[in-house]
């Protein structure tokens, strides 16, 4: 990791990114004995010494079995307690809630959802907050707080969903009813921020600092995280890339990839060439003995190709997260490293985060807020 300490002339801050430092390398490389995180984080022993009494105080970390090194001190290993702590993941979807509890290592405990009336968001915040109050309940050990995702445009400062045209919502405040219902501290963002997020703190992106994640589903969303991370409150950037001109599915014209890219225009054009399809995952079973849908798979797997490749050539980020419907499949992942010209194919990947992705995602947002704040607000 070779993250130097930071001792500067702020102690309380120091101490709180070292605590963050050490913790997200626990995540990544742990279990480590204190003197090897000394070592990757450049910092004395006496500093992770004190960083890591608190932490076994608090049950956040532990301590292994001592291991000898058949020379000097016994080496003792200490862990992440990934069940010390728990939080709430909210997801608003179109056409129902979804609501679950992970661990600090993003396993899912539990999850529920319930349908619902999209236009009528007082009615489903209100079932939100209920559905984050049990999952709160049922945990197991302490809660963090609750994540919550949603698409269209977020702020996240003030925790409310600005505009979602699918839900045809506008200026509508998220988290305060779930605050209200809870007692518990509540975050909001955009589906394809929480996602990257996710992989960041506990699946593919982990020890990445330079990631794009596309998400490829009803809609066409990337997430973008930078460095130096003063961009947003998280060094997570969010667009889209719908507007990028792709090959068309079925014709040898060129359209938005808005228009003829997301699982909507696929599906139609499966419908319209006679397959009886109603998900992708329904089209990419059917690839395996018909031509047709094996086709069609084939041209979108070339836009999406098309569009990892203008991601790589604006930004040359060192790893390209595939998520959105299609990230189970590994045919196609290989179809669109097949056909990518400049991005190399090592560098897209799948997602790895565990459980219900965006539910996992909206729970990550409070998990990565508790490890790179250094537990400030958590542990005394």
């Amino acid at each position: 990791m070779n993250n130097p300490g930071l001792s500067g002339t702020r102690p309380r801050q120091a101490r709180q990114a070292n605590t963050a430092a050490v913790l997200q390398l626990l995540v990544q490389r742990g279990p480590l004995a204190r003197g090897d995180i000394a070592k990757e984080l450049s910092l004395n022993h006496g500093s992770v010494s004190r960083i890591i009494e608190p932490l076994l105080s608090a049950g956040v970390v532990r301590e292994l079995a001592e291991q000898s090194a058949g020379v000097g001190r016994p080496r003792v290993p200490v862990e992440l307690d990934s069940s010390s702590r728990y939080a709430v993941g909210v997801h608003l979807g179109l056409e129902r809630t979804t609501a679950g509890l992970i661990d600090l290592a993003g396993h899912c405990v539990r999850t529920r959802a319930e349908n619902r009336d999209p236009a009528d968001s007082v009615a489903t915040l209100r079932q939100a907050a209920d559905l984050a109050a049990e999952m709160a309940g049922s945990a197991p050990g302490p809660v963090l707080g609750i994540g919550v995702t949603a698409g269209g445009e977020v702020d996240r400062e003030t925790g409310r969903v600005v505009r979602n045209d699918v839900l045809g919502w506008t200026d509508v405040r998220v988290a305060d009813p779930l605050r209200e219902r809870t007692g518990l501290d509540v975050v909001v963002d955009g589906n394809v921020c929480a996602l990257l997020g996710a992989e960041l703190t506990f699946g593919a992106g982990l020890g990445q600092h330079n990631v794009s994640y596309l998400f490829v589903g009803n809609v066409a969303e990337t997430g973008f995280l930078s460095r130096p991370a003063d961009a947003s409150s998280n060094g997570i950037i969010q667009g889209g890339f719908g507007r990028l001109l792709v090959p068309g599915l079925t014709d040898g014209g060129h359209a938005r990839f808005g228009e003829r890219g997301t699982d909507v225009a696929l599906l139609a054009a499966a419908r319209n060439a006679g397959l009886a399809v109603t998900s992708l995952t329904d089209l990419i079973r059917l690839a395996d003995t018909d031509t047709v849908a094996s086709g069609l798979l084939d041209a979108r797997s070339a836009q999406v190709a098309l569009v990892a490749d203008t991601v790589y050539d604006l930004m040359r980020p060192d790893m390209i997260i595939l998520g959105g419907s299609g990230a189970p499949s590994d045919r196609w992942l290989e179809a669109v490293r097949d056909r990518v010209e400049t991005t190399p194919p090592q560098a897209l990947v799948r997602p790895r985060s565990r459980g219900n992705p965006l539910v996992a995602a909206a729970a990550g947002l409070v998990v990565r807020a508790f490890f790179t704040k250094g537990t400030a607000g958590w542990v005394a």
